[in-house]
């Protein structure tokens, strides 16, 4: 790697890092488990891709906040990038995988499938699980361990059933596999 390639990435990720702080559950750790994810799938596919495009993509995702977050993100993204030199025939790349990495994105670029998948199955498994029972309250305004179990069954649905490459769901297999049983046991504990 360059050396100013090397000055970008660290630039990118304290920028994360300082933004995301108080955000345990869609912050700098999310940040760093969708790129290495994001990564294992792509070199698992055999697909060609940019690695800064993906890192990029993956350490400001979720930098901005609220509804609509991946427009948000997209636009301070794109803001911070030109501002650090980051290659400017790189960026739309960048912004196309952060507005497309939700739940129902149409991602088109190798990174940003990556980024989408990588993002879903940071929301199943014990991470997920927690992620969730996190953010009940402060993502969905909601407080009661019902409520918790609902968010569970709702995003163990939406991040399964929108996982587009093969090497994604091969991976989510055995962490659906693990929510089941924390919901299963939840349930039976809220009986």
């Amino acid at each position: 790697m360059k050396v100013n390639e090397m000055s970008t990435k660290l630039r990118i990720e304290q920028f994360s890092k300082q933004l995301t702080e108080r955000k345990p559950a869609a912050g700098y750790d999310h940040f760093q488990r969708v790129f290495k994810t994001a990564i294992k799938i792509l070199k698992t596919e055999g697909l060609d891709f940019d690695p800064q495009v993906v890192h990029a993509a993956s350490y400001l995702h979720d930098i901005g906040e609220g509804e609509d977050h991946q427009v948000k993100s997209a636009r301070q993204a794109i803001k911070f990038l030109s501002k650090i030199s980051f290659p400017s025939d790189k960026l739309e790349r960048v912004r196309r995988a952060i507005l497309e990495h939700i739940p129902d994105g149409k991602p088109e670029s190798n990174e940003a499938i990556a980024l989408h998948d990588a993002d879903l199955l940071d929301f199943l498994g014990a991470t997920g699980v927690t992620r969730l029972s996190y953010s009940t309250t402060g993502w969905f305004g909601k407080a009661k361990l019902e409520d918790t179990l609902g968010i569970l069954m709702e995003y163990r649905k939406i991040a399964s059933e929108n996982l587009i490459l093969n090497t994604s769901k091969k991976l989510a297999r055995e962490k659906v596999r693990f929510m089941n049983l924390a919901i299963k046991t939840l349930e039976s504990e809220l009986k």
